[in-house]
C-alpha cells in the first residue's frame, strides 16, 4: 500500500517539523518593492545604491513594526548585490544567496538590549577591521541601540568617527531622544512613519488572498485599525484571527480576538452618557462588564467612540477618515446629531484620563463607573438651558405665544395701548434667525415695562445678562428693536416680573413643575 502525503506551501506549516511561521515573518519584505509605505526612505536608499554614494552610518528611527529592521536587511543585501535591480537585491547572484543564510558573517544583526556593555562594543570594534567574506561591505545592524550604556556609546563612537571603508553601521531605535547627539551627528537619520490605514488594509487583503483565507471587508478594516499604524502588529492580529475564525474571518470574530466590546453596545452606552442619564449609562456599562470584557479596554473603546462622533460632528469627510462600517457610521452619526462637539470632547477627555488611573489603581471598574457618572453629569443639559437648537427654538416659540397672550391681556405695569410683549418677542425671534441662539435664550428670560418714550427690559439673571451684554449682541438687539419700535430701549438686570394672573397661564404652558417665586 502506498500513502501519498499532500502539502500546501501556502498554509505556513512545514510538514516534517510541524512548525508554523507567523505571518509577519513569512511576509517580511525582501526587496524595496515589497516595503509598505516609507516611500521617502526607500527612494533615497535606492538612489544611493544606484549612484554608489553609500554612507558609513545610518540611523533608523520610528514606531515599532514600521519596517526599520526589514529595510536595514534589504539595504545590507543591496549594497553587496552583484546586479541590483532598481536598487533592490536581485536575490539570484552568488552574493545574495550567501547573504540569505543566517550564518552569514557579512551581515551582523546585534540586539543592543542584551548586548549593551562596553566590553561587547569593544569586541565588535576590534573585529570590524576584518574584511567581508563574500561581499563588498560588512554591515552591522544594531537594533534597539538606545539600550546601550554610556560607556558602550563611547566605545562605538570612535569607530563611527573613523570607520574602515568596508564597514556600514545601521542603528535602529524606537527611542531616538535617548541617542547621544555625538552619535546622531555622525549618522544619516531616517524617520519611519506610521503606516496609513488604507495601505495596511490593502496589504492584509493581499495576504489573506495568498493564504486562501476569506475575510469580510469590515473585518479587514478592523484588523488594520488594530495595528495602529504598525504593519507587524496588524499581521499579528491577523494571525490570531485566521486561527480563531478557521479561515473565514468576520467582523464579530475579530472583535472577539481583540477583546473589544460590541461597538453598537458601546454606542448605546455613549448615547446614555451624552443624554445625561447616569442611571441608564451605568446599566449599559454593567451589561458590558458582565460579558467579561476588560474594563480598561471598555474605557479605551468608549474614548474612541466619542472621538469618532467628534469627527462626524465636525469634519465633512469623516466617513473616509474613520473607515467605519456603513451601519455603525450611520448609527454614530445619529447620536452625534443629538449633542454638541463640546459635550463629545468633554466625555472623550474624561475617558482618556482613566489610562493613568488604571495604571496605579486596582479598582478599575469603580474608576470607570465614576467616570461614566461624571461624563453623564457634565453632559446633562443645565436647568432651563436646552441642549440643542431645536429645543431652544421650541422654547422661544412658546415664549412668543406667551408674550402675545400677555399683550392681549395687558401687563399691569404697562399701558393697555402698547403691544410691548409682542415687540420684544420679535426681537427674540430676530436673535434666533441671526444665529444668536444662546443670547435669544437669555433674552427670553426677561420682563418688559413700557412708558411713553421708553421700553425697559429686565433680564432675569446675571448669567443671562452676561450673554446679552456684548457689543455684537447689543448691536443685534438694537437693530431688531429699531425695526419694530421708535422708543428708547433700556436693558437692565433684575428679577422677571410675573404677575398673579399670569401664573395660571404659565402653568398651563410649561407644566405643573413650574415654580413661581
Amino acid at each position: 500500500m502506498r500513502i501519498t502525503l499532500a502539502f500546501a506551501p501556502k498554509s505556513g506549516y512545514n510538514f516534517f517539523t510541524m512548525a508554523y511561521t507567523s505571518l509577519y515573518r513569512r511576509y517580511r519584505p525582501s526587496t524595496f518593492d515589497e516595503v509598505v509605505g516609507q516611500e521617502h526612505i526607500v527612494r533615497t536608499l535606492r538612489n544611493q545604491i544606484k549612484s554608489g554614494a553609500v554612507s558609513h552610518a545610518y540611523l533608523f528611527t520610528g514606531t515599532r513594526g514600521t519596517g526599520k529592521t526589514s529595510v536595514a536587511k534589504i539595504f545590507a543585501r543591496a549594497v553587496n548585490c552583484l546586479a541590483p535591480r532598481d536598487g533592490s537585491p536581485c536575490g539570484e547572484c552568488d552574493v545574495c544567496k550567501a547573504l540569505a543564510s543566517p550564518t552569514s558573517l557579512d551581515i551582523l544583526e546585534i540586539d543592543a538590549a542584551s548586548n549593551n556593555s562596553v566590553d561587547q562594543m569593544r569586541e565588535l570594534t576590534d573585529k570590524i577591521n576584518f574584511p567581508p567574506t563574500v561581499g563588498r561591505y560588512k554591515v552591522y545592524i544594531i537594533d534597539e541601540v538606545h539600550m546601550l550604556s554610556k560607556s558602550a556609546y563611547n566605545a562605538l563612537l570612535k569607530t563611527l568617527e573613523e570607520p574602515p571603508a568596508h564597514a556600514i553601521f545601521i542603528l535602529a531605535t524606537t527611542e531616538v531622544q535617548q541617542i547621544p547627539a555625538t552619535v546622531m551627528s555622525r549618522c544619516l537619520r531616517f524617520d519611519f512613519h506610521l503606516l496609513p490605514l488604507v495601505l495596511i488594509e490593502k496589504r492584509l487583503s493581499e495576504i489573506f488572498a495568498d493564504i486562501g483565507a476569506e475575510a469580510e471587508p469590515n473585518a479587514v478594516r478592523l484588523i488594520a485599525s488594530a495595528g495602529r499604524g504598525s504593519m507587524r502588529d496588524a499581521l499579528s492580529v491577523a494571525d490570531m484571527c485566521v486561527s480563531y475564525c478557521s479561515g473565514k474571518i468576520d467582523y464579530a470574530g475579530v472583535l472577539e480576538v481583540l477583546g473589544t466590546a460590541d461597538p453598537f453596545k458601546l454606542l448605546v452606552l455613549a448615547e446614555h452618557i451624552l443624554a445625561g442619564d447616569a442611571g441608564e449609562a451605568l446599566t449599559a456599562l454593567s451589561a458590558l462588564c458582565d460579558l467579561g470584557k476588560s474594563v480598561p479596554a471598555i474605557a479605551a473603546d468608549l474614548a474612541v467612540m466619542f472621538r469618532n462622533m467628534l469627527y462626524i460632528s465636525t469634519c465633512s469627510n469623516a466617513r473616509g477618515i474613520l473607515a467605519l462600517p456603513d451601519d455603525l457610521f450611520a448609527a454614530a452619526a445619529a447620536v452625534a446629531k443629538k449633542t454638541t462637539p463640546a459635550a463629545l470632547l468633554s466625555a472623550m477627555r474624561i475617558m482618556t484620563s482613566l489610562e493613568g488611573q488604571f495604571r496605579y489603581g486596582t479598582q478599575h471598574r469603580t474608576l470607570l463607573e465614576a467616570a461614566v457618572v461624571e461624563a453623564a453629569t457634565s453632559s446633562a443639559p443645565a436647568a432651563g438651558h436646552p441642549a440643542d437648537a431645536g429645543a431652544l427654538e421650541g422654547r422661544v416659540a412658546k415664549i412668543e405665544r406667551y408674550l402675545r397672550e400677555l399683550s392681549k391681556r395687558g401687563f399691569k405695569s404697562a399701558p393697555a395701548k402698547s403691544d410691548t410683549g409682542q415687540v420684544w418677542g420679535k426681537v427674540v425671534s430676530a436673535l434666533v434667525e441671526a444665529g444668536h441662539k444662546q443670547a435669544a435664550m437669555a433674552a427670553s428670560d426677561a420682563a418688559v415695562e413700557e412708558t411713553d418714550d421708553t421700553v425697559t427690559v429686565r433680564i432675569g439673571s446675571p448669567a443671562s445678562m452676561s450673554l446679552i451684554d456684548t457689543p455684537e449682541i447689543r448691536a443685534a438687539i438694537d437693530k431688531a428693536f429699531s425695526a419694530v419700535s421708535v422708543k428708547r430701549l433700556v436693558l437692565v438686570q433684575g428679577g422677571a416680573m410675573v404677575h398673579d394672573r399670569e401664573v395660571e397661564y404659565l402653568t398651563e404652558m410649561f407644566g405643573e413643575k413650574l415654580e413661581v417665586k
